[in-house]
């Protein structure tokens, strides 16, 4: 029997101003385990030092001009690719070395599959302090409890087949801005047509954000933006994916604005409690692994964390459904991209 010819995989990777990490990132691609690969670096019109670190780690390098966002760059780089298969790859993360090996692994045994998303490791790709590290604990924990046929995508570490892309189209170029969500509405049209899956055995470590304000106003908006899509998507329930869950995001939502009755009476102050002692048991499995995994100082700012993020995205949600309500641009945001079936 014919042996059967080894894959080429082209590894993307969209890349700002990413000078921190973007040296880790692309050595990570360069040197995996699967021999047949090619890593092909769209430069976003960087304004930093990045274009001349690619430039000196022996991968392609694409220039774009002018800012155009993830989706757009990442098409870029899909164009100049010549692989079966497409790997995408943050510039803030970098891969375990057997990650792409892995990814083609899974497509071998399961020829119909129309993507493999990874989960971010346990710990950070570079040490910024407790805010990151309560970041990365919180992504692992939710993205190992979301193993297996997935809806939602995760393309900061996630292969598709070229044959996928010629089908169905890739990224909407038209859903532009920092938080316009293509990547989830790209993954959600993926698994409308082809099963996923999600799996721990591709990894990428992630330099997370390590700012609580930059991680709050990310929340709001990306949830605000995400209205229009998950009501066009509700058979596939792309909420049950998220990373907050609903009853969490919920449960401090109410907690909070429950307080204002204690003014009418203290013995109303049982609301907000119990609303908080929601939020705390739907969190309690989390902040067990938190436990676990890092220590029990650990514990009381993830928890603070969680439930703070859990606000910002109450509030984005309800900032994004007034918004569906009163601007009809909005609601059709996430419409069938043109050509695409």
């Amino acid at each position: 029997m014919k042996p059967a010819k080894t894959p080429l995989v082209s590894v993307v990777i969209p890349c700002h101003n990413s000078r921190k990490t973007i040296a880790l990132s692309v050595l990570s691609a360069l040197h995996q385990t699967h021999p047949s690969i090619e890593v092909i670096v769209v430069d976003d019109a960087s304004t930093d030092e990045t274009p001349g670190i690619v430039g000196k780690l022996g991968c392609t390098l694409i220039e774009l001009a002018d800012n155009v966002g993830a989706g757009p760059a990442r098409n870029r780089g899909i164009a100049a690719s010549s692989g079966d298969i497409l790997f995408f790859l943050d510039s803030d993360v970098a891969l375990a070395p057997d990650a792409v090996a892995n990814a083609v692994k899974i497509f071998e045994e399961n020829p119909s599959y129309g993507a493999v998303w990874g989960v971010y490791g346990d710990r950070p790709l570079v040490d910024d302090g407790v805010v990151e590290w309560v970041q990365v604990l919180y992504g692992h924990y939710r993205a190992t409890r979301k193993l297996g046929p997935a809806r939602t995508g995760h393309f900061a570490s996630g292969a598709v087949p070229r044959r996928v892309i010629d089908d169905i189209g890739a990224f909407d170029e038209r859903l532009l801005g920092q938080y316009a969500n293509e990547d989830h509405e790209f993954s959600l049209r993926i698994a409308e047509h082809y099963p996923v899956t999600r799996t721990l055995s591709v990894v990428g470590y992630h330099d997370d954000d390590d700012q609580l304000s930059s991680i709050l106003r990310k929340l709001y908006r990306r949830a605000g933006s995400l209205v229009p899509l998950v009501l066009k998507q509700r058979e596939l329930k792309p909420e049950r994916e998220a990373t907050h869950r609903p009853a969490e995001v919920a449960a401090a939502f109410l907690a909070t604005t429950s307080l204002p009755l204690v003014l009418f009476s203290p013995y109303l102050a049982v609301v907000p409690v119990a609303f908080l002692t929601w939020f705390i048991g739907v969190d309690l499995p989390l902040l067990s692994y938190v436990r676990r995994t890092a220590g029990w100082r650990m514990v009381p700012p993830s928890a603070l964390l969680s439930f703070l993020y859990s606000l910002a995205i109450s509030a984005g949600a309800l900032s994004g459904g007034l918004r569906y309500v009163l601007d009809a641009r909005f609601r059709q945001r996430y419409r069938t991209p043109a050509g695409v079936h």
